[in-house]
């Protein structure tokens, strides 16, 4: 099974993703099974991302706290 999934940089991407998914099935390219086992890849990578933008966040704050 080959998909080109659009990137998801950040998470306001995920609707192209999630779209592109919708359409492989709806097309007959992918079968449900198959679309739910890439979305289950898509989520994870999106809990990436938002664990990863989470870190910066809090790096950010702890960082203006000390030079108060």
């Amino acid at each position: 099974m080959q998909f080109d999934l659009p990137t998801i940089e950040p998470t306001t991407d995920l609707p192209k993703a999630t779209n592109a998914l919708l359409q492989a099935v709806a097309s007959g390219e992918f079968t449900p099974s198959e679309a739910a086992d890439v979305g289950r890849a898509v989520d994870a990578h999106v809990k990436a991302i938002e664990a990863s933008d989470l870190h910066e966040r809090l790096a950010r704050i702890e960082e203006s706290m000390q030079h108060r």
